[in-house]
């Protein structure tokens, strides 16, 4: 069986290191160092989940100790004291790392393995104090978030940030235990964060900060920003589940935030139905399944109150849960209320834009959730609970950046750049206009966290304007008036819907029957129709679709094929908004009035 103890002061030990032992490939072992270090497209391997930012010195150093390497420097605890090692094969693996407090005594400890998954934190060590913690990783393929194949990564990463605390050796044995898979999208994944270290920008998630909660337990976290209930199966994640999850372990799963952009998964159909798939899948293989909801948004308000989009989504999830007889996990209903209590005002402090949540708003999230497994009694998790309780952290807004806008008024966005060298999807490798995707990429449009952008698909009308308002300059938003019968107030597209509406941007004739027709197939000249008129001021767009054919073809905005009676696909979509967003003000102001 694996077993290797590497030590960091005079110690019994298969392999002995110091402040100079980095790691590299050839020898597998040693020190993460920070010199010439740049932030890689994948951002996890060989990083450990921290990367520099853009104005990050190389101004601390390794420095060796009595009993073990410590960080040196003015900012020494905001960089984080990483090691890493190659382990034989997949597997669970136990690691335990020592620590030592310094001369000065350590504080504020956080301890990190994997994808900066927070084992322990809120350690305190006197001087010459050791402090020894085991907890056990499992390693195994996982999808980078630019939507390349599966990799695997064979090496454990151990990550230590604090003052003034040792690292005094890690040991890594082959192990049995039993592993939490997380399945879900960006309010679940595991998160990079920059160095120097700040709780308040950092990107975060429960799912990261579960393993804290746990003793004799790995957690596998398989989440991925920008996945559905679909994308997680088709995209190959559900894959690396199958292979690796065993008789006895556990699959967490949460969806719904990007579900509920796409009018094929609806919340009690398709959606739901998805949820019932897995289910069966985990139990024959002899795991056990638990929901979660979906964490909310900062809530808007209307004169009803507060409110939040994904509430279908949650009581979907607690009706297979009662038909399925799953435990659910109501995140939900938890968040929302907080989030109301707290007001606009806090809770935006928790958030990095209207959706995502930084280090502080994770560290909530995943304490509810720690405490909902043992008030549940859920088979494995309870089992497996420690006794950790530790409070959040108090927000410290001295780090906000100076000219950081507020969460509240950031839409939700990729966590990831979209200034990309490369499509990231596999099936938009040799198609036509593979520039002006690259370019759609580059300015935004396109999600770059999946692997399938599904060109050929025809376009729903209501899916459409979530993309066409990231490619024109979005009208102020507000809650959705109800002119459209087949349009619910408190779903995702309809403020898009109210907000073409008050823009002029709609043609009455594709709109009849008092329907906005979410579900139907956008066609060919409702795109044109919708292109041209964000080219005028509202008082001007009452424009018929001939005359905005006309001056779509004299700014270059129709493709190939194009045809006004027929459905347009997402790639076409996706071109034509491309050639919108380079209709220069001159060309703009040049149209008819």
């Amino acid at each position: 069986m694996f077993t290797k103890r590497y030590a960091f002061f005079d110690a019994p030990c298969d392999i002995k290191l110091n402040a100079e032992s980095l790691y590299n490939e050839k020898q597998e072992y040693g020190l993460i160092g920070f010199a010439g270090a740049k932030r890689d497209k994948d951002r996890v391997t060989g990083t450990g989940g921290f990367n520099p930012a853009d104005n990050a010195s190389c101004a601390v150093s390794f420095l060796q100790e009595e009993k073990g390497i410590r960080l040196a420097g003015n900012e020494a605890h905001l960089y984080p004291l990483r090691f890493r090692a190659a382990v034989p094969e997949k597997g669970v693996y136990r690691i335990t790392v020592t620590l030592t407090g310094g001369k000065e005594g350590a504080k504020n400890v956080r301890l990190y393995t994997g994808r900066r998954n927070l084992v322990q934190r809120d350690i305190s060590l006197e001087s010459g104090e050791t402090f020894a913690k085991s907890f056990y990783v499992h390693v195994c393929e996982y999808i980078p978030v630019i939507g390349e194949p599966m990799r695997t990564d064979l090496s454990v990463y151990v990550s230590v940030l604090g003052e003034n605390v040792l690292l005094s050796s890690v040991e890594i044995e082959a192990a049995e235990a039993p592993t939490l898979f997380i399945a879900g999208d960006s309010l679940v994944a595991d998160y990079d964060t920059l160095y120097p270290y700040n709780p308040l920008t950092a990107g975060g998630s429960w799912g990261q900060h579960l393993l804290q909660y746990f003793s004799g337990l790995a957690v596998n976290n398989q989440a991925h920003g920008g996945l559905t209930t679909n994308c997680f199966r088709d995209d190959g994640h559900w894959e690396i589940v199958r292979r690796n999850i065993r008789p006895g372990d556990v699959f967490m799963i949460e969806f719904g935030h990007n579900d509920q952009k796409r009018r094929n998964l609806k919340a009690y159909v398709q959606y739901a139905a998805n949820l019932r798939w897995y289910i069966s899948q985990i139990r024959e293989m002899g795991a056990y399944p638990v929901i979660v909801t979906s964490l909310s948004r900062i809530p808007g308000v209307d004169e009803n109150g507060y409110y939040d989009l994904l509430e279908e989504y949650a009581q979907s999830c607690l009706r297979v849960g009662k038909e399925c007889k799953v435990p659910v996990i109501d995140l939900h209903d938890y968040s929302f209320r907080l989030l109301c209590d707290m007001g606009i005002d806090v809770c935006k402090n928790y958030f990095n834009d209207t959706t995502h949540v930084n280090d502080y708003g994770a560290l909530i999230m995943a304490k509810f959730i720690a405490e909902e497994i043992t008030a549940q009694q859920i088979p494995v998790l309870s089992e497996k609970r420690n006794d950790f309780c530790g409070e959040p952290w108090e927000v410290d807004l001295t780090l906000r950046p100076a000219d950081a806008i507020s969460s509240a008024e950031k839409e939700e966005r990729p966590i990831l750049p979209t200034d990309l060298p490369d499509l990231p999807y596999a099936d938009c490798r040799h198609i036509r206009n593979l520039a002006e995707m690259k370019e759609a990429m580059w300015k935004g449009l396109l999600d770059p966290c999946i692997i399938y952008y599904h060109p050929f698909e025809e376009m729903p009308r209501g899916q459409f304007l979530y993309l066409f308002f990231k490619a024109v300059a979005s009208p102020a938003k507000r809650p959705y008036q109800g002119k459209y019968c087949d349009i619910y107030r408190y779903e995702f597209d309809a403020q898009n819907v109210q907000a073409a509406l008050d823009a002029n941007l709609i043609d009455e004739s594709t709109t009849p029957d008092n329907r906005f027709r979410p579900d139907d197939a956008l066609t060919g000249g409702e795109l044109v129709s919708m292109m041209v008129r964000s080219l005028h001021a509202p008082a001007d767009r009452n424009i018929s679709m001939t005359e905005c054919e006309r001056q779509a073809k004299s700014l270059g905005l129709l493709w190939e094929d194009y045809s006004s009676n027929q459905p347009v696909n997402r790639l076409d979509t996706t071109v034509a908004l491309v050639r919108l967003m380079n209709v220069t003000k001159e060309e703009a102001e040049g149209l008819p009035r």
